[in-house]
């Protein structure tokens, strides 16, 4: 497989893992927690929670998705291999990984009492599960060119150095 290939099929991915935790954040949460969250948000009904929960989910997903995309399109163009242990791009993939976090964290804590809802502590967990864990560094750590692939952390626990 050539290069333009590998990194199509990995932006696509990162779309597709972005749009599974979006998926399974919303569903999850609304049908444990739904009715209950509904009667605590004013009573409002559960189809009118569920459309604004919807909004909580799509932005707390698309911005960790964006967050994933702008590491992968960073490693694909923009470094280049200077030596093995340098040039900070840890760094830069920490602090994606840091913002991805406060997303996670900040979306669900901030945005819903704009709209008139409410979410519980293991609602929020789940988009910190989804959002930060899975479609942040798990996604990053698989869809990281070859060249930059041990600089998210914990990559190595996931990938191996050769193949036997």
């Amino acid at each position: 497989m050539n290069r333009s290939t590998a990194i199509i099929i990995k932006f696509f991915a990162i779309i597709a893992a972005t749009l599974i935790c979006i998926a399974a954040t919303y569903f999850l949460a609304s049908n444990i927690f739904g009715g209950q969250l509904a009667n605590a948000s004013n009573g409002i009904t559960l189809t009118a929670w569920k459309d604004k929960y919807l909004n909580v989910v799509l932005l707390a997903g698309a911005l960790t998705g964006v967050c994933a995309l702008v590491w992968f399109l960073l490693s694909s163009f923009v470094f280049k291999v200077q030596y093995a242990t340098g040039g900070g791009q840890r760094t830069i993939w920490a602090v994606l990984a840091f913002l991805a976090v406060a997303i996670s964290i900040a979306v669900p804590m901030f945005y819903p009492a704009q709209i008139g809802i409410q979410l519980n502590a293991p609602v929020i967990a789940m988009f910190v599960i989804f959002f930060a864990v899975i479609n942040y560094w798990l996604v990053t750590i698989f869809a990281t060119p070859l060249s930059f692939k041990y600089t998210p952390v914990g990559a190595q626990l996931f990938l191996s150095r050769g193949r036997k």
